[in-house]
């Protein structure tokens, strides 16, 4: 039992899928102490630096839900290294729900029932996603270029929205909506370099693992993270974090099919539910941010 623990059984996948759940409850509830705190405080991007991370970094409470929202990217990170990405994605879906009653309960924000009912559309698709994910972790290392495409794409992406959205073109998308989405491309690019780092560090290449992709996966995390404390202070905190969510999962898997070796299931009715799933994702963040809008 012991051998099959450490050689990648049946037990390790589960284990990692538990530790992938417990992380994407501490990961929201961290982000929900963060939202007290950060509608407060200046607002990043009209006030001066200094003044913003002043006051960020001074605040006790935005600090406490800092440290929980790094605990629970442990566990994110420690859960990768025992299950397929693949897996562990659809899996931090379950947060969605846990976001959804901490901002009712907690931030006591009111939720439409047709955003009840488009959360669980997307809940379903990442219930889909996770029966139809291949359960053998790839055994070959991705191609660099590959990567490099993929990781210009996210990046192309991200700095076209946020750079269109601060001239005022995209006035048809809320501000919170538009942030939640960036901050997404950032952290879901993090999860493409946090997993190529394993799979490197596997293969004993750890100067690729450590001095290319440790310090790219930071960066991507650094800057998904701000972009979400400046959408808490523009927004619904529910619209953020599903939207980024969302999103970040999208392109983890999509990034992982193209250049980490994680194809379609072979089999047609598991690829087919895999298609299903990316739609019920898509067509619910679009109807979701639809909604947002109204208010």
């Amino acid at each position: 039992m012991q051998d099959l623990f450490l050689q990648g059984g049946i037990m390790p996948v589960w284990f990692g899928l538990l530790i992938a759940f417990i992380s994407s409850l501490t990961m929201n509830f961290g982000l929900t102490l963060q939202k007290r705190r950060a509608s407060e405080l200046p607002k990043i991007g009209k006030e001066r630096g200094a003044l913003v991370a002043r006051a960020f970094f001074s605040n006790r409470d935005w600090w406490s839900g800092t440290i929980v929202l790094l605990l629970g990217w442990g566990l994110y990170l420690w859960s990768m290294q025992i299950a397929p990405i693949s897996l562990v994605q659809p899996t931090l879906g379950m947060g969605l729900m846990a976001m959804a009653l901490f901002s009712v309960f907690y931030l006591k924000e009111k939720i439409k029932p047709g955003e009840w009912v488009i959360i669980a559309g997307m809940f379903i698709g990442f219930i889909l996603l996770g029966l139809s994910a291949r359960e053998e972790m790839p055994k070959e290392l991705p191609s660099i270029i590959r990567l490099l495409i993929a990781t210009a794409f996210i990046l192309a992406l991200a700095l076209f929205a946020y750079f269109l959205g601060k001239k005022g073109k995209l006035n048809a998308i809320r501000a919170d909506t538009l942030l939640g989405i960036v901050a997404g491309l950032f952290l879901g690019l993090g999860a493409v370099f946090a997993r190529s780092m394993f799979l490197f560090s596997g293969h004993q290449k750890d100067l690729n693992a450590l001095g290319i992709f440790l310090p790219a996966m930071v960066i991507s995390y650094l800057l998904g993270i701000v972009i979400i404390q400046s959408g808490f202070q523009h927004g619904k905190a529910l619209i953020v974090v599903v939207m980024e969510s969302v999103i970040s999962k999208l392109v983890a898997i999509l990034a992982g099919i193209f250049a980490l070796n994680e194809s379609l299931p072979q089999n047609r009715t598991l690829a087919v539910m895999r298609i299903i799933a990316f739609v019920l994702i898509l067509f619910g963040s679009g109807v979701l941010a639809r909604f947002g809008k109204e208010r």
